[in-house]
């Protein structure tokens, strides 16, 4: 039986709105998780970027407004496919 965040969460889909803001709640939480799976921090990925690490923390918490150009050099910094990181940031349900 789902529970009422499911619910609550599922209901309010059908809302282009809200569907889109969950949208990106959900790949900023894959982007992050894949980061450290990889055991890396913001800073160590900033470092194998040249960039600062804000600029680490700005991608992974807009990933879905990110260059194709700055997500390469994030999946490159991962020592990961580019492949792998398009797929996982691949909404749910």
């Amino acid at each position: 039986m789902k529970d009422y965040l499911d619910e609550l969460v599922e209901e309010n889909l059908k809302d282009p709105a809200f569907a889109a803001k969950w949208k990106e709640v959900e790949a900023r939480t894959a982007l992050s998780a894949i980061r450290k799976q990889a055991n890396l921090t913001q800073e160590q990925v900033a470092q194998k970027m040249g960039v600062a690490r804000p600029r680490v923390a700005e991608l992974e918490r807009r990933p879905l407004s990110v260059s194709f150009g700055r997500m390469l050099a994030y999946a490159k910094a991962l020592d990961i496919p580019l492949e792998q990181i398009i797929r996982d940031l691949q909404p749910t349900g």
